[in-house]
C-alpha cells in the first residue's frame, strides 16, 4: 500500500525559534512513529510548500490537487495532506470540489509545534497514514483528521484558536475514529458537491460580515473597485440592516452579491422573512443565496467558478 504525505507547511512543520515563537522548518513534519503503520503500507514523501496556512491561496491548492492526481495515476493508493490548521478547513474542502472521491485524501495537522511538550503532529500523522491506506476509506473522498477524529471535508471547521482539540462538525460529529490505530467509520454524507477547478487568476472576493446597523456607506466602498464578488456573511438566517438593502442592490447591479449566515451552523434562509433586509427582500434586489455553505465556503465556491466561466446561481444552488 503506497501513501504518498504532502506537506504544506504550518504548525506540524515548525519549531521554536531563538528570539521566541515558532517557524516553519523544512522536515520537522516527517517525524512519526513507524511502530504505528501497517507493515504493508510504503510512505512517499512529496514537499510542496513550507507555509504558514494563512499564506496558502488556491492556486497553491490547484497544485496540490494535480500532484495528488499525477501520484496517483502512478499506483498512489492514498494521499496526506499536512497542513497549518488555520485555513486547513479551507484548503479541505478546496480539494474535494477539486478531487471528487478518486482516492482517500485525509489533512492533519498539528496544534503544538513539533519539538513542544506534547506535541499531536506525529499522532496526527500516523493515524491520517493509517486512514489513506485503509479500504474502507476509498469511498470517502478528501477528509480531516485531528485528535482521532476523522471528519468530511466539507462539515469540518475550527472552533478553538488554541487548544489540541480545535475541529468540530457540530452539528453532525465526525463520520469516523480512529481506535489503538484501528479506523472506525461510523458516518457517511449524502452532500453531492460540485466539481470544480481553478481555470485562471484568482478573482478577488471578499468577505464582510454584517453586524447589528450594517452601514450603507460600507457597502458603497466596494462599489467601482477591483473586486470580483463580494460575500455578506449576514446576521440570523442571512440577513442584514434595512437601510443598507439599497446600496447591496445598486452593487449587485454590477457584480455578484452573495448572503450567508454569519452563525456557522445551519443554512441561509431563503423563504422565510419578508422585512426590509430578511432573505426574502434581499432576494428579490438580486443578491444571491449562500444556501448551506459557511461564508469561507462560499468565497472559495464563487472563486472557483469565477475564474472557470461557470454559473454561480447552478453553483450555489
Amino acid at each position: 500500500m503506497k501513501i504518498g504525505v504532502f506537506a504544506m507547511g504550518g504548525t506540524i512543520a515548525m519549531r521554536s525559534q531563538p528570539g521566541g515563537g515558532v517557524a516553519p522548518e523544512d522536515g520537522a513534519d516527517a517525524i512519526w512513529s513507524s511502530a504505528h503503520l501497517a507493515s504493508d503500507i510504503t510512505v512517499e514523501r512529496h514537499d510542496l510548500a513550507l507555509k504558514p496556512s494563512a499564506s496558502v491561496d488556491l492556486s497553491d491548492v490547484a497544485a496540490l490537487a494535480d500532484a495528488i492526481q499525477r501520484a496517483a495515476a502512478y499506483g498512489m493508493n492514498g494521499a496526506v495532506v499536512t497542513h497549518g490548521t488555520d485555513t486547513l478547513e479551507e484548503t479541505a474542502f478546496a480539494l474535494e470540489l477539486m478531487l471528487g472521491n478518486a482516492i482517500p485524501v485525509v489533512v492533519t495537522g498539528a496544534m503544538r509545534s513539533a519539538d513542544s511538550i506534547g506535541a499531536d503532529g506525529p499522532a496526527n500523522l500516523a493515524a491520517a497514514i493509517n486512514i489513506a491506506a485503509d479500504p474502507k476509506a476509498r469511498d470517502y473522498g478528501v477528509m480531516v483528521l485531528f485528535g482521532d477524529e476523522i471528519h468530511a471535508a466539507h462539515m469540518v471547521r475550527k472552533v478553538h484558536s488554541a487548544r489540541p482539540h480545535a475541529f468540530s462538525s457540530e452539528p453532525y460529529g465526525p463520520i469516523g475514529h480512529v481506535v489503538e490505530s484501528v479506523v472506525h467509520f461510523e458516518m457517511t454524507s449524502c452532500v453531492v458537491l460540485p466539481r470544480l477547478t481553478l481555470g485562471g487568476p484568482i478573482p478577488v472576493v471578499p468577505i464582510l460580515q454584517a453586524g447589528m446597523d450594517l452601514e450603507p456607506e460600507t457597502i458603497r466602498a466596494f462599489k467601482g473597485t477591483e473586486i470580483a464578488a463580494l460575500i455578506i456573511a449576514g446576521v440570523g438566517g442571512g440577513h442584514v440592516s434595512a437601510r443598507a438593502t439599497p446600496a447591496l442592490e445598486a452593487l449587485a447591479r454590477e457584480k455578484p452579491v452573495v448572503i450567508t449566515s454569519r452563525v456557522g451552523m445551519g443554512p441561509t434562509l431563503q423563504n422565510s422573512y419578508a422585512y426590509s433586509g430578511g432573505d426574502i427582500d434581499l432576494q428579490k434586489r438580486g443578491v444571491l443565496n449562500g444556501g448551506r455553505w459557511r461564508p469561507s465556503q462560499v468565497r472559495i465556491l464563487v472563486q472557483l467558478a469565477l475564474s472557470s466561466g461557470k454559473s454561480l446561481r447552478e453553483i450555489l444552488k
